[in-house]
Parts: structure tokens; sequence; C-alpha cells
């Protein structure tokens, strides 16, 4: 994965309780804390969520 120096700037989008689904999406800033403007990884579920944290530790 990308070098861990990087910046994410992240949203959150959380349903009803009884959908239990929400959606985070990962912003890189790049030049002068400006973010991208297209998300740089979009999570749905919790173990997408914890995979791209595992794959940010490797």
């Amino acid at each position: 994965m990308s070098d861990l120096n990087q910046t994410y700037i992240f949203s959150t989008d959380v349903s009803t309780p009884a959908n239990q689904e929400f959606v985070v999406e990962f912003y890189q800033c790049l030049m002068d804390d400006i973010p991208e403007i297209f998300p740089y990884k979009v999570t749905k579920n919790f173990d997408e969520l914890i995979d791209f944290f595992e794959q940010m530790d490797e």
C-alpha cells in the first residue's frame, strides 16, 4: 500500500439501526492539505473497513 505518511480525510454515512449499514469514504490530502475530489477508498461494511486498516498497517 502507499506510504503511511499520507494524510487522509474521511466522511461517514450511517443508515437506520435496522439496516446496520455504513459507508466510510477516505480522501487523500495531497498538496497543501487539499483533498482529492474523488475518494481514495470507500468501505461499505465493517469487514472492508478493517481490511483497509490492515492494509495500511503492512
